[in-house]
């Protein structure tokens, strides 16, 4: 879906490129988190597909069209861009946002207030309370919500997050991520999304490009990278805990053993298997029953299942 060739930024008087000649394929359908030290060129380059940043150099393919020669304009309005700062209009409307692209490209008044009415379903806020409702009355969270709906307004088929998450308090953060992770999954865009957070990255990429200099040191999986560091660099930048970051991105239920065990403690279907070691560890128990979301046991995990080295997933 979206393919860089080369592309390279190089800045008048900069003493190297911001990037430099970077070659990446993005499939339909997958999120794609950018991530590496500051001035890595992580933010550079999701500018430059939506072409807010024009290239020095190379070329960028969307659905196998050329970009670089397309008006800009246009294809921003096909591209949802979700920022940090969010960027509502604080003299319009949460509707009134939302509805901001599909009336540039001149959607009728009813299929437009139709579309709002959907897209504050889908990121969980009531219409009737917050179609009218100003941006200063939101919190944090909500302002986030409304600016993914504004960017899934006209039904883009590919979305540039830049560190959507960043400005929210860490509690709430996490909670976003996981109902965006689902939003994104329901609605099937490719998302290219930049973060600092490498926990974030691991979480809510398919694919992980970690950055350095401009250019792309490592690309794969988050647990091929986790567990199969490119260099010296990939593995600093991990960290040394990462063992236990490939246990974040697996769950219980990978582990299942039939039957329940009598007095072991319970822990929810779904739940990581790194939330799992933690709970055995704080309690000195051997072994968990797994819960489903009635509270019937659907079989247990243990510590010895827990520990071994888990499988690479490519």
């Amino acid at each position: 879906m979206i393919r860089l060739e080369a592309i390279t930024k190089l800045y008048a008087g900069a003493p190297r490129p911001a990037v430099d000649r970077l070659d990446i394929e993005m499939a339909e359908g997958t999120t794609t988190a950018l991530i590496g030290p500051s001035g890595c060129g992580k933010t550079t380059t999701l500018r430059m597909i939506n072409r807010m940043i024009e290239p020095s150099d190379g070329r960028i393919f969307i659905d196998g069209t050329d970009v670089t020669g397309l008006d800009p304009v246009i294809l921003r309005r096909r591209i949802g861009y979700v920022i940090q700062q969010i960027g509502l209009f604080p003299h319009q409307s949460v509707a009134e946002n939302i509805a901001t692209v599909p009336r540039l490209l001149g959607w009728p008044a009813s299929r437009i207030a139709a579309r709002v009415e959907e897209l504050l379903a889908l990121v969980g806020l009531d219409p009737a309370r917050f179609r009218d409702a100003m941006p200063h009355r939101l919190s944090g969270g909500q302002r986030q919500r409304v600016g993914v709906a504004r960017a899934l307004a006209a039904d883009p088929p590919v979305m540039l997050m830049d560190e959507p998450f960043g400005a929210i308090d860490p509690i709430a953060r996490e909670k976003l991520q996981d109902e965006f992770k689902e939003i994104l999954r329901r609605v099937s865009k490719t998302i290219v999304m930049v973060t600092h957070d490498l926990d974030e990255a691991m979480k809510m990429g398919d694919r992980v490009a970690l950055l350095r200099d401009g250019r792309l040191v490592q690309y794969g999986s988050p647990d091929e990278i986790l567990s199969e560091p490119a260099d010296a660099f990939v593995e600093a930048f991990v960290g040394p805990d990462r063992a236990l970051k490939r246990l974040s991105l697996r769950r219980v239920d990978d582990l299942l053993a039939p039957g329940e065990v009598i007095g072991a403690p319970g822990i929810a279907s779904g739940a990581t298997q790194r939330e799992a070691l933690a709970r055995l560890i704080d309690g000195g128990s051997e072994v968990l029953n797994v819960r489903d979301a009635e509270g019937r046991t659907i079989g247990h995990v243990g510590r010895e299942a827990l520990l071994a080295r888990p499988e690479t997933r490519r």
